[in-house]
């Protein structure tokens, strides 16, 4: 990815990673999600490099209004990924609590209905 044109397909490429990680949180194949993940990550430093690799010396921060709303809409769908993650956390959290819960009130029944252990003690006296 080193000329002119690689810019725009790393953002391209981002797009599709995040869109591809964010069908997989809503399917649940977290193993895809952390493979969509580390290629963003990886992904990332290519586009800081090809970023400081297009600034010329008279101009360091060049106008790119399209790259620039391409990337705010890139960070917007990672936002989205995040908060679709936290949210199944968050399901995912209320579930474990149900079943502990729904445990503990099972061992409860099962001690008042359980018979009563004899004591070893109780044959010596």
């Amino acid at each position: 990815m080193d000329h002119p044109g690689s810019l725009p397909r790393a953002l391209a490429e981002w797009r599709r990673l995040a869109e591809a990680e964010g069908h997989a949180i809503r399917s649940g194949n977290w193993s895809f999600v952390i493979d969509c993940q580390k290629s963003i990550t990886a992904l990332r430093a290519t586009i800081d490099e090809l970023t400081l690799q297009s600034r010329s010396a008279e101009d360091p921060f060049p106008k790119r209004p399209s790259q620039r709303s391409i990337v705010l809409e890139l960070i917007e769908l990672q936002r989205r990924n995040l908060a679709a993650l936290q949210q199944r956390r968050e399901k995912l959290s209320h579930h474990i609590e149900n079943v502990t819960r729904a445990s503990r009130n099972l061992r409860g029944i099962q001690r008042s209905y359980a018979p009563a252990a004899p004591s070893g003690w109780s044959s010596y006296s």
